[in-house]
């Protein structure tokens, strides 16, 4: 039976308090690593205080709801473009320390459209999609994102639409766009395992048969796309998988958490230094996999190339126009170095971008003509 109205206002104020909550418990880790002794303490008892007004605000809510007939005030405010920014930047920077706390931590991936979770079952894919094609594209989001963040405003002097990749690839190559959102702050490995199920899932209640999938993904998200396809082998969809799409993905490692761990490693020969490297230490499970890029429980040493019959895209930026230039080198798009987003040991078709940083890759049209010409060269078929 499905819920009722007043129940789904009801759950509304739930979501929201535990999502305040579970910011509130972010901040609180942090404030705990910096603090000891009776100030660790009296600001344990400030954060308690806070969050039983955010549970007291949240339960009139409900009632109040539930009494008078009418929607949830706080369904706007979880489902807004701000407080979902936040839930990805606390996930994916602080996971286990928002959970213990709060459980901000969302139940699993899951499949969204027009920024809210569709369910995987046959009549709610085909309420979704009811011009669903065979042709599936997956996107993937990077760390500390969400599916919202492919999605912009227009700019036209930053070479910017303001539509997003799958809706230009649904008019160009006749496909459906599928956007996923994780917990960016698990590992990759267990992302990719829980993509693998929830692809089996989608393929399994998809409207129509699946012919083809193409996986897109930003940043981590393409890493978690290529950890799916190898922990995928026997899954019926690993057939259809064509083509895999990295968008300054880190395949050899992030510099910037390199960096971290070296800084957390000096400093903390320092007894004055500790709350810093305390602080530190709070970073989740999904940044700590970007210092090399690992797609494999524990770092095993295993094969990372993909199935035959799966094409690779690896797509570098750099702020530096000039390619092969030394600030290019350095600096690469911000957050991710060429040599790392173009994996030479990979069995990859690379296309260099100038000009552009890490999160351009998201939305920029030079991004996109790319892709798509690289998608309508190496065999997606256009529309009939």
């Amino acid at each position: 039976m499905a819920p009722s109205k007043s129940s789904r206002d009801t759950g509304d104020a739930d979501s929201g308090v535990e999502l305040l909550s579970g910011v509130v418990g972010v901040v609180e880790g942090v404030h705990r690593a910096l603090a000891s002794g009776a100030h660790g303490a009296i600001s344990s008892g400030v954060y308690e205080t806070v969050r039983a007004g955010i549970a007291l605000g949240g339960g009139v809510v409900g009632v109040v709801a539930r009494l008078v007939g009418v929607s949830s005030p706080m369904a706007p405010v979880v489902e807004s473009s701000v407080v979902q920014r936040v839930v990805g930047v606390a996930n994916g920077a602080f996971t286990e320390h928002a959970d213990s706390r709060g459980g901000v931590v969302p139940a699993g991936m899951t499949v969204r459209k027009d920024h809210r979770r569709v369910d995987l079952d046959r009549d709610s894919l085909t309420a979704a999609y009811p011009s669903a094609s065979g042709r599936v594209v997956v996107f993937l989001h990077g760390l500390v994102e969400t599916d919202r963040s492919w999605f912009h405003r227009p700019e036209p002097d930053k070479d910017r639409t303001g539509t997003d990749f799958g809706s230009r690839l649904a008019e160009d190559l006749s496909c459906s766009p599928v956007y996923v959102r994780y917990n960016t702050g698990r590992h990759i490995f267990d992302n990719g395992r829980e993509l693998v199920d929830l692809l089996s899932e989608l393929v399994e209640e998809w409207p129509v048969p699946v012919t083809e999938i193409v996986l897109v993904g930003h940043s981590m998200g393409g890493l978690v796309a290529r950890s799916a396809v190898h922990q995928a082998s026997g899954r019926p969809w690993l057939s259809t998988v064509t083509r895999l799409v990295c968008l300054g993905s880190p395949h050899t490692g992030a510099p910037l958490e390199r960096g971290v761990v070296r800084a957390a490693t000096l400093l903390s020969r320092f007894a004055t230094m500790a709350p810093a490297v305390r602080l530190m230490a709070l970073r989740s499970d999904g940044i700590k996999d970007l210092a090399r890029g690992s797609l494999h429980r524990d770092e095993q040493p295993v094969d990372t190339v993909v199935p035959a019959g799966v094409r690779q895209y690896f797509v570098v930026a750099t702020l530096s126009r000039s390619e092969g230039s030394l600030l290019g080198r350095l600096v690469g798009d911000l957050l991710v170095a060429p040599s790392s987003a173009g994996d030479p040991s990979q069995t990859a078709d690379v296309e260099w971008l100038g000009g552009l940083h890490h999160f351009d890759l998201l939305h920029h049209d030079t991004v996109y003509d790319a892709v798509l010409g690289w998608l309508r060269a190496s065999g997606q078929p256009d529309p009939a």
